[in-house]
């Protein structure tokens, strides 16, 4: 009745190949227009602390992060995840040592290095002839979803303890959401405003920016800023 089992992903011309040439197309194309430019430079040492491995997880913090998550799977994965909650006591000792063994090594098996990307309409109603109008949609592994919850939540940890994190981020934090941004630009709005001064919003959307993300970039932002 809502439409979820209609074929959106398609018009009928559109192949697998010409999905992911276009998506990698898209990606090398906002590189290519920033390759020119200079890259930053005079980073200067931001914290003292360090954080140079994970911390092994027990039995009990792998179990709990199994159990919170969402109850989905992917056609990748050998087993559901509701059979694997089901007999998570008789396979925790497995799954512990596997993710033990990633956080160790700083790195995913290579059987949870795969994801099913899958073009999704960016809103109801857009030309499906256009494949500027999707965006691909990764379902990854269960397991690797796990090991990524772990990950985040001793990165947190870490940045918290020592107050790295900034003031004024909203995004992927806990207790902060789009909801607190937005009552922090519209209280200095009216702030601004009672000082009879006038208030200039900029706004960036920029397109598959996660995707673009210069890699060694960040890498070296978490080393010279979060000590990473």
């Amino acid at each position: 009745m809502l439409g979820r089992d209609r074929d959106t992903t398609s018009d009928g011309h559109h192949t697998a190949d010409g999905f992911a040439a276009f998506f990698a197309r898209k990606v090398e194309d906002v590189r290519a227009s920033t390759a020119g430019h200079l890259t930053p430079v005079g980073h200067v040492l931001g914290c003292t602390c360090r954080m140079s491995s994970f911390r092994p997880c027990s039995q009990a913090e792998v179990r709990r992060t199994i159990m919170k998550s969402p109850v989905k799977s992917c056609s990748l994965d050998p087993v559901p995840t509701f059979l694997l909650r089901e007999f998570v006591d008789s396979l925790l000792p497995f799954v512990t040592c596997m993710v033990n063994a990633s956080l160790r090594q700083g790195r995913l098996p290579k059987s949870q290095c795969h994801a099913i990307v899958v073009p999704v309409l960016k809103k109801p109603g857009l030309n499906t002839a256009d494949m500027a109008n999707f965006r691909p949609v990764s379902n990854v592994t269960f397991m690797s979803k796990v090991v990524e919850r772990v990950v985040a939540k001793q990165l947190h940890e870490y940045l918290a303890i020592n107050d790295l994190l900034p003031r004024n981020q909203s995004a992927c934090r806990r207790h902060y959401s789009t909801e607190t941004a937005m009552l922090r630009v519209i209280s200095d709005a009216l702030s601004e405003a009672d000082e009879q001064k006038v208030t200039l919003l900029a706004s960036l959307d920029m397109t598959a920016a996660f995707d673009c993300v210069d890699h060694s970039l960040l890498l070296m932002r978490l080393q010279w800023n979060f000590g990473l």
